[in-house]
């Protein structure tokens, strides 16, 4: 697939243009309703499978939101944000003098030449399920798509769309502030001050599926046990 499909594949999918599936499924509804309890069963079925032979990170690492804000300021060349600006206006200016055509030109050229790139090397110097897992990076580089409408959950899609088969590749590892935690959440519990040690585990989690922090399985489900069983 181009990238210049996928963009329009991902603008058509943000902007909830799906009138022409909703019409073929009007259009079919015995066929639907006789046919979509099994269908959907045995689908569930293989994604359940299929997902339970994957391996995926819990969390994402610092480098995530390193590398996403060094692509938006820019080091050593022009950053996102500039790029950004400069294309927006351009894009006004050629909407002003009514050629939309060229507008529309200008306003790919800027996704495909510099945001898509610039989402390329976030995910190659960490990994997609990383960034996808990273809230705040997401949110960072939602605020430079430029579309008519808005940007919200843009670069989710691509990623899935452009690294789908890379997801659930990898092994999450903890990062050192995190195995410092779990230890000292563990002699906590060792030492009767349960409270604490449930303080600790809850803002460790947060930090974990909000994408500030990394763990690895065992890790991870540990902390949520301790969440869980001292609520």
């Amino acid at each position: 697939m181009d990238v210049e499909t996928m963009i329009n594949n991902i603008d058509i999918a943000t902007n909830g243009e799906l009138e022409e599936s909703k019409k073929r499924l009007a259009m079919m509804p015995e066929q639907v309703e006789s046919s979509q309890p099994i269908d959907l069963y045995q689908n569930t079925t293989i994604d359940i499978r299929e997902d339970g032979q994957k391996s995926y990170p819990k969390g994402a690492s610092a480098a995530v939101n390193m590398s996403t804000a060094a692509v938006i300021d820019g080091v050593g060349s022009e950053g996102l944000a500039k790029a950004y600006h400069r294309a927006e206006d351009d894009v006004d200016a050629l909407k002003e003098k009514g050629d939309t055509k060229r507008a529309e030109i200008r306003r790919k050229q800027y996704m495909q030449e510099d945001f898509l790139p610039a989402v390329e090397i976030v995910v190659n110097s960490t990994s997609p399920d990383e960034v996808l897992n990273s809230k705040q990076a997401l949110q960072e580089l939602d605020k430079y798509v430029l579309l008519e409408g808005a940007g919200k959950g843009y670069t989710a899609s691509y990623i899935r769309q452009a690294y789908g088969s890379q997801l659930g590749q990898q092994e999450g590892r903890s990062e050192p502030s995190v195995r410092s935690e779990v230890m000292r959440i563990n002699a906590m519990l060792d030492e009767g001050q349960i409270r604490e040690a449930v303080g600790i585990a809850n803002k460790l989690k947060h930090k974990i599926d909000n994408g500030q922090a990394m763990a690895d399985d065992i890790d991870y489900e540990l902390i949520g046990r301790v969440v869980s069983f001292y609520k």
